[in-house]
């Protein structure tokens, strides 16, 4: 009896452990992505991150995939889309968005009995039309969802949206025996061939921007390289007009998906507004709600502008820092020179603003520091004899130091990037701009074309007359040595407020450190000394910035100690001290 007693506890447990088991199951799953998803919405300093995306993608795929049959399996698929175009508002790759459009679209092939789809269509018709600048696949979409789900909360909406892209709708076909090449083309297609663009006109591509309440930095992405010149309004309070800063671009056109206004709202900037004045002629309008100072400057390869507006307030720490806007609603797409504002626009002076860079606002103690690990994804930087990938020394070099200087400083340290992803090089700065940071620090692996050149060197941004560092500069900026020549002028002007001095006395301390701290275990390690060079990377950066070369990756004897951890560890060990060592001196910590 006891036996038979002590085996029915034991059915009883096993039995109420059952759902415990079930945990695991589809409703868990999802709701672990759900939660994941959600907590990413609330962390702005994880929606910096790519790979952040990444983890909250893959938990919805995971769901998809290994319950397809399940009731969750459409949430899971939608959640994903939905995540891929909230990623969308973050990066501003076109690519993200044109991905959200295909899980969106998904959502009919696989799950055409969901409640979901046909705002799912929606979704993707919107991202076609507004962002993509597919006005004709648009409108399929939306008459796919009207032809497929005409009772749903959604028809009412794509039934306007149809309606306003009239003109894109499919040609019907020709009803002859000989049928011309342009004859099934829509409206669309043959106005894109007969275009101003196939005569030579660049394109206004995209907008984007990062920002904070007290730092946006705005990137115009153009298909080619353009004149342009630059304007400042001040605020008319009788008129109800804030203060504009305007650009325009000449012997250009918006490109397809550019009319719509970006709204940024981030008590700097309230948005950006594009249109075409005159024939030939784009101007990109900044309506902004305080400004301190601003700067303007090209860079190339690909051409873009970037607008970097400041305010008077200290940047806001990064858990405060506000999300990217969402997409913005349709609006009737009428051109910026045909408003009231325009037309003082048109009257304003046409003098080219004088380029300035903002101040960054003083700190009695390092916080925050920055650590950009340079190149990454499709961009693998120089590479060594052996095959090394300067990417990969740099991002692991990038996660040892952050260890390091947070174990050292006691701050909060940012990486720029934590595994192999692409970054523009405006972006890298801008990162560290909008969270405020106190130091930026870019990490790099030097190159030469003979193998025998070694040693450690480390720059500050200044106009460098030397040829190796020109030539150093043009390799890391991915451009030519003609287009470092012509960032001359643009430094004189940024120089005058930037954070030389500061930045010339932290390089001094990391390579001093770096010489000395490596010594102690290498042989013939060179000291090639503190040196000047037009760095796009560290280009309006307004905190103390330095770009550190850790070895030549040219050099097989260096290459081999560039992929050893001890070697990596060390550089590491070295350039926190001399971080520690330059702000005990400037009283930005508690000395020991």
């Amino acid at each position: 009896m006891r036996i038979f007693l002590k085996l029915s506890v034991c059915l009883v447990l096993l039995f109420l452990a059952l759902p415990a088991v079930g945990a695991s199951g589809p409703e868990a799953s999802y709701q672990e992505a759900r939660d994941a998803y959600y907590a990413l919405q609330n962390s702005a300093r994880k929606q910096l991150y790519r790979d952040q995306w990444q983890k909250v993608l893959s938990r919805f795929e995971h769901v998809q995939e290994r319950y397809p049959d399940s009731a969750r399996a459409d949430d899971a698929l939608f959640m994903r889309a939905k995540t891929m175009a909230q990623l969308y508002k973050i990066s501003r790759l076109k690519k993200d968005a044109a991905d959200a459009v295909a899980l969106y679209r998904d959502m009919g092939l696989h799950h055409p009995g969901s409640s979901l789809t046909d705002d799912a269509l929606l979704h993707a018709g919107t991202l076609l039309e507004e962002i993509l600048g597919k006005r004709s696949e648009a409108w399929r979409v939306y008459r796919q969802l009207v032809d497929t789900y005409p009772d749903g909360d959604m028809a009412g909406q794509a039934k306007r949206r149809l309606k306003r892209l009239a003109a894109f709708a499919p040609a019907p076909p020709k009803q002859t025996a000989v049928i011309s090449s342009r004859a099934e083309e829509s409206p669309a297609t043959v106005a894109a061939k007969s275009s101003p663009a196939v005569s030579g006109r660049i394109q206004l591509a995209a907008v984007r921007f990062w920002s904070n309440p007290g730092y946006t930095r705005i990137v115009l992405d153009l298909s080619g390289e353009g004149e342009f010149t630059t304007h400042f309004l001040p605020a008319e309070p009788a008129e109800g007009a804030p203060p504009r800063l305007y650009l325009d671009i000449s012997a250009a056109e918006l490109g397809p998906g550019m009319s719509a206004p970006t709204i940024v709202d981030d008590g700097l900037l309230q948005q950006v507004r594009t249109g075409q004045p005159r024939e030939g002629t784009v101007r990109v309008v900044l309506d902004l709600e305080s400004v301190h100072d601003y700067t303007v400057f090209p860079l190339g390869d690909p051409f873009r502008i970037v607008v970097d507006i400041s305010g008077r307030k200290e940047a806001a720490s990064i858990a405060a820092a506000p999300q990217s806007p969402p997409i913005p609603a349709a609006q009737p797409s009428a051109s910026v020179g045909k408003d009231e504002i325009a037309k003082v626009l048109e009257q304003a002076p046409r003098d080219q603003a004088k380029l300035h860079i903002p101040e960054a606002p003083a700190s009695s103690r390092l916080r925050r520091i920055v650590v950009d690990a340079g190149h990454g994804g499709r961009d693998p930087g120089a590479v060594g004899p052996g095959g090394t990938y300067e990417k990969t020394i740099t991002l692991a070099l990038a996660k040892r130091l952050a260890k390091k200087l947070e174990a050292s400083l006691g701050c909060e340290v940012i990486l720029t990037r934590s595994r192999d992803v692409y970054l523009p090089l405006e972006e890298r700065t801008a990162i560290a701009n909008k969270v405020g940071a106190d130091l930026f620090i870019s990490l790099h692996a030097n190159a030469n074309k003979s193998s025998k050149p070694y040693g450690v060197e480390t720059y500050y941004l200044n106009f460098s007359k030397n040829d190796k560092a020109a030539a150093l500069a043009a390799r890391e900026n991915g451009t030519s040595l003609k287009e470092v020549s012509d960032l001359e002028l643009i430094l004189f002007d940024l120089m005058a407020n930037a954070k030389i001095n500061e930045s010339s006395r932290l390089a001094a301390e990391i390579q001093k450190g770096l010489v000395s701290g490596l010594s102690r275990h290498y042989s013939k390690v060179k000291d090639m000394g503190v040196r000047q060079g037009p760095f796009y990377v560290l280009l309006g950066a307004t905190m103390p910035s330095v770009l550190i070369e850790a070895a030549f990756i040219s050099n097989p004897r260096e290459e081999k100690r560039l992929i050893s951890g001890t070697y990596q560890e060390r550089t590491a060990d070295a350039i926190a001290k001399a971080v520690r060592h330059y702000a005990e001196n400037n009283k930005l910590v508690a000395v020991k």
